[in-house]
């Protein structure tokens, strides 16, 4: 019966296909145990992958609107494509990875979901960590995270503001996919133009030296690092550390630029005695590595 019918079908011009899901293409899913969520899953496999095969630990678990990612013995809650890509540059390709002989205080501008927080834990020679990210619902993913850690974490505290030249209230784009690029950057914002569900978010900057005079004061003499990527503030942010003069009291830098070029970020380090190692990422991005 079930012949004849389909060949009647197919008298008529048509033909039967089983819709097939994606875990049916992907086979090497399977092993993840993933049904919630498989749509994120199959979105960063590329990343999941490269995870996977650095961390013979690596697990995961659907939880909330994404995976709690667990490695080393972290868990780490993400809920979007590019939080498994920065899970990977981190963890996998090291970006931020440095290494010092003396005990070290390191301030993450633009802390984002705490990943870059909790791999600089990792490191023997950091000592504390002090964080900011002014958009209140990417700085609640990040407090949650350091609570899934806390016997791990070296955050002494996080702040949900943002740095800049002045104390003010800024509007920008918040899209939950893409809270990396979430910044100053206006319409030129990734959140703005390459998503219609973006939302505008209102964030506190407070100045720079306030903040950053306070950390070195209470650093007992530590070397100073800073890991700065805040999405186009970071040029008002070395206009001020150079005005006044706090770029001499800072040991290392790892940076990215956003739309205005390398130039006068490097100009500013140069005249304050460091070396510098800059690559362009792309004709709007790139990453400054500065040291003394």
């Amino acid at each position: 019966m079930k012949k004849a019918l389909y060949k009647l079908i197919n008298k008529l011009g048509y033909r039967i296909e089983k819709k097939r899901p994606k875990e049916y293409f992907f086979p090497e899913l399977k092993k993840y145990n993933i049904s919630e969520n498989f749509e994120l899953l199959f979105n960063a496999k590329v990343f999941v992958k490269s995870l996977d095969k650095s961390y013979d630990n690596f697990a995961l678990k659907s939880h909330k609107d994404g995976f709690l990612v667990s490695f080393l013995d972290f868990n780490i809650y993400v809920e979007s494509v590019e939080e498994f890509l920065i899970l990977e540059e981190v963890f996998v390709t090291k970006d931020y990875n440095f290494i010092s002989n003396k005990k070290t205080t390191v301030i993450d501008i633009g802390a984002n979901i705490g990943i870059s927080s909790l791999y600089f834990s990792t490191l023997d020679c950091v000592d504390k960590i002090y964080a900011f990210e002014p958009v209140v619902d990417t700085f609640n993913q990040a407090q949650y995270n350091f609570s899934l850690n806390k016997a791990l974490h070296k955050v002494t505290s996080i702040k949900n503001i943002g740095l800049g030249k002045s104390d003010r209230t800024e509007t920008v784009f918040y899209n939950k996919q893409s809270k990396g690029n979430v910044g100053v950057r206006g319409l030129l914002s990734p959140s703005y133009t390459n998503n219609k569900s973006s939302q505008e978010r209102d964030i506190k900057i407070v100045e720079t030296t306030k903040e950053i005079q306070a950390i070195i004061d209470n650093s007992n003499g530590q070397k100073i690092m800073i890991k700065m990527d805040c999405e186009g503030a970071e040029y008002e942010i070395f206009e001020n550390l150079s005005d006044s003069n706090l770029l001499s009291e800072i040991d290392i830098i790892i940076m990215e630029w956003h739309d205005k070029g390398s130039k006068t970020i490097e100009d500013t380090l140069l005249k304050f005695g460091f070396n510098i190692f800059s690559r362009d990422l792309s004709s709007i991005t790139g990453i400054i590595t500065a040291i003394k």
